[in-house]
């Protein structure tokens, strides 16, 4: 999942130790997955039936590359048909 969702900035936390030392906790940066959807955006496709379903192993949800940018494919094609369509429309 971490390939395909898009995960926000996390803050840098600062907390005093039990013997008194400051330590912080470097913030991982915000990171764009392949969708740049979020994980719930994601699995909210999956349940409408939009997005390619995951094949399962163990506990991990996987999908094939090959659909995911097949999906991608598609969705980049509906843009590039919806914009000609309101470019020769004039909107």
């Amino acid at each position: 999942m971490a390939d395909l969702a898009n995960y926000p900035e996390c803050k840098a936390k600062t907390y005093i130790t039990k013997s008194g030392q400051q330590r912080t906790v470097t913030a991982k940066a915000a990171t764009r997955g392949i969708t740049g959807f979020s994980v719930k955006h994601i699995y909210h496709l999956i349940n409408q039936g939009s997005f390619p379903k995951p094949f399962k192993i163990g506990t991990y949800s996987l999908w094939r590359l090959s659909e995911i940018n097949n999906w991608l494919d598609s969705h980049g094609q509906q843009t590039d048909n919806h914009t000609n369509a309101n470019a020769k429309e004039g909107v």
